[in-house]
């Protein structure tokens, strides 16, 4: 029964206390109790929210999304349940390996991931991989990944900067993925990370990168990025933008490509 906050204003005050009436004969003082701590609570913190966003907008400020932020979050992170605590459904999961994955990162290529986080989806990518390198912010994802994967022959995992990929040879990656990882990033990383891609990509070489597309402005620790900057930065630099899409179906169900109007975008570097 969760609402949106914005619609509660097509209601009147007058008809909103006949309401509440109807509520307390209907449900009961307790009930409405905690509904009434529900509706305000609910109201502040969406209008905490806005001026938060309005905040970073107008000031520049990196909000949750500072290098030195995500840095702290992914290393204080519990990665037990090896970042399946993001995946909604084994039934999502399977369509994201087979319908975006396995469909864009071709079978033998030199595969660079950014942000591997627990290893949701680097088992899949090495099985395609003539070589893998995983490359994260977070120390303790390096940590993790090495452990489950290191000692398979042409994989190797390091921590990176969180805007450059010092360290991976130029003109040496065949293919790119990273998901549930750029849209934590803002802009001006995303800026920084796109001329690397430049540097790094083999002519021909094609990238898969989840991001976000409305600035942050639906929460989830989403950064400023928006769909169109995005491919901008892209486009930018030379690369030409495959698809991008927010959604898609496989056996009749549609599916999500995040929880806040994410996107995935599929790019190439012309050869």
């Amino acid at each position: 029964m969760k609402d949106l906050v914005e619609n509660r204003r097509h209601i009147t005050l007058t008809d909103k206390v006949r309401l509440a009436l109807l509520i307390v004969k209907e449900n009961g003082l307790l009930w409405c109790l905690c509904f009434a701590v529900y509706y305000v609570c609910s109201s502040v913190s969406k209008r905490a929210f806005d001026r938060m966003d309005r905040l970073r907008r107008e000031k520049g400020i990196p909000g949750m999304n500072s290098r030195a932020l995500n840095k702290a979050i992914w290393e204080a992170w519990d990665w037990s349940a090896g970042g399946e605590e993001w995946s909604p459904s084994e039934e999502w999961k399977q369509a994201v390996m087979t319908d975006v994955l396995d469909k864009h990162i071709p079978q033998g290529a030199s595969v660079l991931e950014i942000g591997p986080g627990g290893g949701r989806w680097t088992g899949r990518l090495i099985g395609r991989a003539a070589t893998f390198l995983g490359v994260d912010i977070s120390e303790s994802c390096v940590e993790v990944c090495s452990k489950k994967f290191g000692g398979k022959p042409g994989v190797a995992f390091m921590a990176g900067s969180g805007c450059d990929l010092k360290g991976v040879p130029d003109a040496s990656v065949d293919a790119l993925w990273s998901f549930d990882v750029f849209v934590h990033i803002n802009e001006p990383e995303v800026a920084a990370y796109a001329d690397e891609f430049k540097r790094v990509f083999k002519p021909g070489a094609v990238g898969v990168i989840h991001h976000g597309s409305v600035g942050g402005k639906l929460g989830g620790w989403r950064s400023n990025i928006t769909h169109e900057s995005m491919l901008e930065l892209l486009k930018k630099r030379g690369f030409v933008i495959r698809e991008s899409f927010k959604e898609w179906t496989t056996g009749g169900t549609t599916h999500q490509a995040g929880l806040y109007e994410d996107v995935i975008t599929v790019f190439t570097l012309p050869a």
